[in-house]
């Protein structure tokens, strides 16, 4: 039997058939694959005037009081009695200088006092004598019985012991000023705590020479503390004094009431100085705080969520949209605030827009889908 054997270019023929048929056969396959309505899960956009945002600002907290505490007078340092770090109470003895040239100054002017005190009272007997003569002397004049002369010198010896008691009523006045200033003298030698703290520096030493209202010492109030925390001018109207807020050191949270709000903005920062009351005991002086206040901002946009976004370029960003023939397509945001899990942006959206909330990786501009209602809620908070 004579068999059939097709020509070359019947073979070639039939090689490109078989190709095509088979080519057809795995795009059949893959097509439909790629563009097959997938289920997708969407929220409804809902335009807003404003989101509201956490503002965090920083300050550093300090000792309601603090004090330079040095001698209102100059000399040698005789004593030191706290040491860094020593907590004191109101009153206590702090320092003290050499007073021993003050103190004999002291026993002087006791002294000059007494002296004083017991002339005046010999100036009062003399009077109170030349007061009695010269009122005998007085009631024999008026019966003819003394001289006009007699008269007269014991009224004018009267009036001399009156002036004699008026120097030595003045003298020991004066010689009791000298006392209590001598005694000022030796108290102003020392230094004691105004207000109860704690000794943040010490400068001299016992045998130091220091001159009159050089610092000594460093008193701190640890009892009472504060806040100092910098708040631009846009967010100043948010405070109310009186309220009271969350500052935050590390991982310590603390209530802290708003004192006062300085009136005079910082010309370098622009904010104005909030002044808090601490409470908390834990947070140390001069550390690092922070306030968190819900601002806010105005502007037009939309919540998204954050999976609902992807990369555009020229700092562009994209969601899908499901349009009514429930098509996907693309649309262009820009990115004005992210939070979490949502992010506020505006763009070329519509109020009710129906945006692909998660899977945006599985699905391509002008694809049908089936869309499901998400339970993701992105509103405002």
């Amino acid at each position: 039997m004579r068999c059939f054997r097709p020509s070359g270019w019947a073979l070639l023929l039939i090689q490109r058939v078989i190709l095509l048929l088979v080519t057809a056969g795995v795009m059949a396959a893959i097509v439909p694959a790629a563009y097959a309505e997938l289920t997708v899960t969407y929220i409804s956009v809902t335009p807003e005037a404003a989101f509201t945002t956490n503002r965090v600002y920083a300050g550093t907290s300090t000792a309601a009081r603090r004090a330079q505490l040095g001698f209102k007078r100059g000399g040698e340092v005789a004593m030191v009695a706290v040491d860094l770090g020593d907590t004191v109470t109101a009153g206590q003895l702090l320092a003290q200088l050499d007073t021993r040239g003050l103190e004999s100054d002291l026993r002087r002017a006791q002294s000059e006092r007494v002296l004083a005190d017991a002339n005046r009272r010999a100036a009062r007997a003399q009077t109170e004598l030349a007061a009695n003569t010269e009122g005998r002397i007085r009631m024999l004049r008026a019966n003819g019985n003394v001289s006009q002369q007699a008269f007269d010198e014991a009224f004018l010896q009267f009036q001399a012991s009156k002036a004699q008691l008026a120097v030595a009523e003045a003298s020991l006045g004066r010689a009791q000023a000298t006392v209590e200033a001598m005694q000022v003298a030796v108290a102003e030698a020392a230094i004691r705590a105004p207000f109860a703290g704690a000794i943040q520096s010490r400068h001299v030493d016992e045998g130091s020479q220091i001159g009159p209202g050089v610092p000594a010492l460093d008193l701190v109030e640890t009892d009472k503390r504060e806040a100092h925390v910098g708040i631009p001018e846009s967010a100043v109207g948010q405070l109310k004094v009186g309220d009271s807020y969350t500052v935050q050191w590390q991982q310590v949270e603390a209530q802290a009431r708003l004192r006062s709000l300085l009136p005079e903005v910082n010309p370098n920062t622009r904010t104005a100085t909030a002044v808090f009351t601490l409470a908390d005991q834990r947070i140390p002086l001069g550390a690092v705080v922070e306030l968190a206040l819900r601002e806010r901002v105005p502007g037009q946009g939309f919540w998204v969520p954050i999976d609902a976004l992807t990369a555009m370029d020229r700092g562009l960003w994209g969601l899908f949209i499901i349009d009514a023939e429930n098509t996907v397509q693309r649309r262009l945001v820009e990115i004005v605030h992210n939070e979490g899990d949502r992010a506020f942006v505006r763009g070329l959206l519509s109020a009710r827009d129906r945006v692909v909330a998660t899977g945006t990786q599985r699905i391509v501009q002008g694809q049908r889908v089936i869309p499901v209602a998400s339970e993701i809620v992105v509103s405002a908070r």
